[in-house]
């Protein structure tokens, strides 16, 4: 018996879920960031300014989340107060709203404290309480998605910790971007500046490493068809497969072993193709994820903590790196939501017993 396999249009039409995904789990990278840079300026002093440009720079950024999140529900109106009207706790996207309503706050007032130079101690003791709580909002992200259980895409057990990861890397990356906008008005030496830049550097090419990682993992997890718990879980229409449905998705996301080298030997067009029963997600996940937002940076690492190699335009070096880092990560909620189109298949073949003439009932004015 064949199963169902089913297959919508609605996420791969929709950038503002990704978007907001994105600006979320930035927020709460960028303010891990100005925390953890504040807690370590008690003995490296020049990584002060990188905490206050940090702690500034989230402000704006949950801004932008907010506001995309609130314009996506179509009401904006009732989507500011959701979290107070939302019975349903059992439903990530009630906690999301307190962890949202808990988070917005702590990131406000940090870096109005920063702003105002003022009250260190306080601003110390939120950066602490503030770190894991705000990673929690990072994680949130991956948990929303994961909470429809029959998208084998939106794995529970990976993408909590992938867009946290995740949310972590384009954090740095911005902040180290930000600092290099800023420099030249910050009031910081030269040498000093190259410093700061160099050591963000070599932290955004850690959390590369462990992003990869996680990718593998990931896909390999897919690949071998092993099914989440929730996805399991029997419902009123049967029993969803999750070990089919793991295979299908590691096809649509990846192409299927051996798919990577394909983008290299032929066009894109001819590989894309080659993956039935429709086009794939391949190029967006190995050029855009792998190359563009993981791989390339990584390289260009090399150059950025070995000045000997291109001395006269370290800096710039490190521009395009974080650059490519924020389009990557972007790129992997597009391609983690745009894979939602993809629902783990039913066990069993649609009836056409219904259909007059095809088994059912006989069609009226011809007879039975």
């Amino acid at each position: 018996m064949d199963p169902i396999v089913l297959w919508q249009h609605k996420w791969s039409a929709d950038l503002f879920i990704p978007t907001y995904l994105f600006l979320g789990g930035l927020t709460g990278g960028v303010y891990i960031v100005a925390a953890v840079a504040d807690l370590l300026s008690l003995r490296l002093r020049r990584l002060e300014i990188v905490s206050r440009v940090a702690a500034l720079s989230a402000v704006p950024i949950l801004a932008l989340a907010g506001f995309f999140l609130t314009v996506h529900l179509g009401k904006p109106e009732r989507g500011l107060g959701f979290p107070l009207f939302f019975t349903n706790y059992n439903s990530w996207m009630t906690r999301g709203g307190w962890i949202v309503g808990a988070s917005a706050p702590f990131v406000v007032l940090y870096a109005a404290l920063w702003y105002f130079r003022v009250f260190p101690g306080l601003r110390r003791t939120l950066a602490v309480i503030g770190i894991p709580l705000l990673a929690f909002f990072s994680m949130y992200t991956g948990l929303l998605l994961s909470g429809a259980w029959y998208v084998p895409v939106w794995s529970s057990k990976y993408l909590p910790t992938l867009f946290l990861t995740s949310g972590l890397t384009t954090g740095v990356a911005t902040v180290g971007l930000i600092f290099l906008l800023l420099w030249p008005f910050l009031g910081q030496a030269v040498e000093d500046s190259r410093r700061v830049v160099r050591f963000l550097g070599v932290v955004v090419a850690v959390l590369i490493v462990v992003e990869l990682y996680e990718v593998r993992s990931f896909m390999s997890y897919l690949a071998r068809g092993a099914p989440d718990k929730a996805v399991t879980e029997t419902t009123p229409t049967g029993k969803f497969q999750a070990a089919m449905g793991s295979r299908l998705a590691y096809e649509y996301v990846t192409g299927g072993d051996g798919y990577s080298w394909k983008l290299f030997k032929k066009p894109v067009a001819e590989a894309v193709e080659t993956v039935k029963p429709r086009k794939t997600l391949a190029p967006w996940f190995w050029y855009g994820i792998i190359g563009i937002g993981l791989a390339l940076p990584l390289l260009l690492t090399l150059f950025e903590i070995v000045p000997k190699l291109l001395p006269r335009f370290s800096l710039q070096i490190a521009a395009l790196k974080f650059a490519l880092v924020l389009i990557g990560g972007y790129l992997l909620r597009v391609v983690i939501v745009w894979g939602g189109d993809l629902k783990a298949p039913l066990p069993y073949p649609p009836s056409m017993w219904p259909v007059p003439g095809l088994g059912g009932p006989p069609i009226p004015g011809l007879g039975g």
